[in-house]
């Protein structure tokens, strides 16, 4: 039997660890598990933003045609289980403890030490071990040449769009954090990449796959296979996401006549993900985590203009290294469109305390027209709303993962419901 309460604590130590960029204690772990699931797809997904949209929009596809798979992506909003997804729907404690106690045997048993992100993702291999899938599905963490996700094997990898972050990891220039991202290539396989605009990133990313192989994992140095994705300027997450999953597809499924699925309505959870409650009638919630400054630009892009009359924002983010930048699209946005208020809060339950709501203030007291309010809590956000909307209305939470994770925990909701990646299939069947 599965000492469930003496593994959770086990995980749970595991955040103490921090953060660890390298492959070989994760190879090693990887190892020791001795998966022997053979016979399914892998693909592989970097990316600054869109790659996790990337992965719902494929998830979605391959459950429209009935392909089974599995999708590993992080953070999660609530439950860790939400990182491992089997055909869209988080996988079950029970399911996800049995992998753990494998993890578990293996690094003690092994005397590997795993920070909290490498087992997170080795439970999702160990799942992917146990259960007849045809495709599986990886998003990295951070980067892609040294993050944890890298040691596994990989049929086909995707680049979605890149953006200055983590500068401090990954280098202070838009062309190294390309390289680093590039570097999932496999060698001889193909790579999907969403076209950077600036000409010197373009040949960064083909000069990386020109080399791809990684020595600490003794692949062979081959050419990666490069394809280019182009995007319009105007296009949303799930426009972008949809024309790379297009390249990826026949990479996946094994019958080069089965096309992709045309979708509409995707749910992807936190990510222009429209909920109402029953606790909170008459209103409707927008949840978006918009995490950096790329990030709000393309989500105020997408949300300008559409706002109703009768809207109210909720506002909290981790911390940022540039907060006045990542702030100035939605400031744009409130000034053009004003809401009713602006409920300033700080998420909880993050790698990182949020940014104090005090501190938003400060940004946001320029709205002269607009009410603002701070609270303690997302929880004490959303329950303000019942009285700022008495008859209805939008409410925009924006920023941190975190914060929209806090949002759907104050809302009266079927968790299985709102955290499933589903979508409907369009009358035209085919892409």
């Amino acid at each position: 039997m599965v000492d469930r309460a003496r593994l959770r604590s086990w995980l749970e130590s595991t955040k103490t660890r921090g953060m660890a960029l390298g492959l070989e204690q994760t190879a090693s772990a990887l190892a020791s598990l001795d998966c022997q699931s053979i016979g399914h797809r892998t693909l592989h997904v970097a990316g600054s933003n869109g790659k996790g949209t990337l992965c719902a929009v494929l998830s979605a596809a391959l459950s429209q045609e009935n392909i089974p798979h599995l999708m590993f992506s992080s953070p999660h909003l609530i439950d860790v289980e939400e990182r491992i997804r089997l055909n869209g729907i988080p996988v079950s404690s029970e399911q996800f403890d049995i992998a753990l106690s494998r993890v578990y045997a293996a690094t003690e048993a092994n005397n590997i030490s795993i920070t909290f992100f490498e087992a997170t993702f080795l439970i999702a291999m160990a799942v992917a071990d146990a259960h007849a899938i045809d495709v599986l599905i990886l998003e990295t963490g951070l980067g892609g040449r040294l993050d944890a996700t890298r040691v596994a094997k990989a049929d086909v990898c995707a680049v979605t769009s890149l953006s200055l972050e983590h500068t401090d990891i990954l280098g202070n220039t838009l062309t190294q954090i390309a390289r680093e991202k590039a570097a999932i290539a496999r060698p001889g396989s193909p790579l999907i990449v969403r076209r950077p605009p600036q000409p010197e990133v373009v040949m960064a990313v083909e000069e990386e796959a020109r080399t791809a192989g990684s020595k600490v994992l003794d692949e062979p140095k081959l050419p990666a296979e490069v394809t280019w994705v182009d995007v319009a300027n105007a296009t949303t997450y799930v426009e972008e996401a949809t024309l790379i999953a297009r390249a990826v597809w026949p990479h996946l499924v094994t019958d080069i006549h089965q096309v992709m699925p045309a979708l509409v309505e995707l749910q992807w959870p936190a990510r222009m993900h429209y909920l109402t409650s029953s606790s909170h009638q008459g209103i409707t919630f927008l949840l978006e985590g918009a995490h950096n400054s790329s990030g709000m630009t393309r989500a105020c892009d997408e949300l300008r203009g559409t706002m109703p009359a009768q809207w109210v924002l909720i506002f909290g983010c981790s911390p940022q290294s540039n907060l006045e930048e990542m702030l100035a699209p939605l400031l744009k946005m409130c000034a053009k469109e004003p809401p009713q208020a602006i409920l300033l809060t700080e998420p909880q339950g993050g790698r990182y305390p949020g940014v104090a709501r005090s501190v938003l203030k400060g940004h946001f007291e320029p709205l002269t027209t607009t009410s603002i309010s701070l609270h303690a809590t997302p929880k004490d956000a959303v329950e303000a709303c019942r009285n700022l909307l008495p008859s209805g209305g939008l409410v925009l939470s924006i920023g941190s993962l975190y914060l929209q994770g806090n949002v759907i925990e104050t809302l009266d909701l079927d968790r299985d419901e709102v955290m499933k990646i589903c979508a409907k299939q369009s009358k035209n069947t085919t892409q």
